[in-house]
């Protein structure tokens, strides 16, 4: 079983990458080999809309993102984890999970994405309601299942680094680790 994270934050050992790390060790503790991608250590354009991916296999564009899209498809797990800036995930996992369109089809079906594919979502946020903002990551879930990857949890880590002191937060970011393998 291998598991890949892809973290948005540009701040490394920072809440979120420390979170990411969480959710690895329960996902090692259950059996699954491991890696992490820094997406802002990465040269990812933006989507150019130009369709070319949808009458070929891969994206038009010549960057970082290639490669990535094969580790998906070899990884047999996935795990998405973001920033919360100004109400929104941050520009580089907003960029990464755009040029992820390439796994779609012109249809909107489930296309390219191996099946079988299931994802945690960790989402961090300065403020200190754990709920402040579901409602705007909800489209990301939405669309990662149109790709046909199985969402099986979704966790905010409310109050920025206050939420690694939390010890039963942290329990709960191990165990989706340990979910996502199972």
């Amino acid at each position: 079983m291998r598991v890949i994270a892809f973290m948005g934050s540009p701040r490394k050992n920072g809440s979120t990458d420390k979170l990411v790390k969480q959710i690895l060790a329960g996902a090692t503790s259950a059996g699954a080999q491991t890696e992490e991608f820094f997406l802002n250590d990465l040269n990812i354009r933006g989507c150019q809309a130009c369709m070319y991916c949808k009458s070929h296999i891969e994206c038009s564009q010549k960057d970082n993102m290639p490669p990535l899209t094969e580790e998906i498809k070899r990884a047999d797990r996935l795990v998405f984890a973001a920033p919360i800036y100004m109400g929104g995930i941050n520009a580089q996992s907003k960029t990464f999970l755009d040029r992820l369109y390439a796994f779609g089809t012109a249809e909107n079906q489930p296309g390219k994405m191996p099946t079988g594919k299931k994802a945690a979502l960790m989402f961090s946020h300065a403020s200190p309601d754990e709920n402040s903002f579901c409602q705007n990551v909800e489209p990301i879930a939405r669309f990662l299942e149109r790709l046909g990857v199985k969402i099986t949890d979704t966790l905010f880590a409310a109050g920025g680094p206050k939420a690694l002191d939390d010890e039963g937060f942290m329990q709960r970011v191990f165990q989706a680790g340990v979910d996502l393998v199972q």
